[in-house]
């Protein structure tokens, strides 16, 4: 997984404000008969596992895990806020 230097000054400024430990990836249900994977800013839980990419901590669900080896977060400022996207997410059939 990576994280785009955009997104990392984003990131660092989002964690310093809200006070929070990480950015943690998580298992978000399943769509199409695949796990989706969702995002936020807050503690890791007792099954991430734990990693510093590009200056960021980085907390992962061991059950999406497999899914974030081509992972590239994206960030950006807009007029309405910081936003991020996932690039190289596997490809669904539906």
């Amino acid at each position: 997984m990576k994280i785009t230097d955009g997104a990392r000054d984003l990131l660092l400024q989002i964690l310093e404000e809200e006070e929070a430990a990480c950015l943690r990836l998580y298992f978000a249900g399943y769509g199409c008969g695949e796990p989706d994977i969702g995002m936020t800013i807050g503690e890791p839980e007792a099954d991430d596992e734990l990693y510093h990419l590009n200056a960021i901590p980085v907390a992962i669900d061991k059950r999406i895990e497999h899914l974030t080896t081509e992972l590239t977060i994206e960030g950006k400022q807009t007029m309405e806020g910081p936003k991020f996207q996932m690039i190289g997410l596997p490809e669904k059939d539906c």
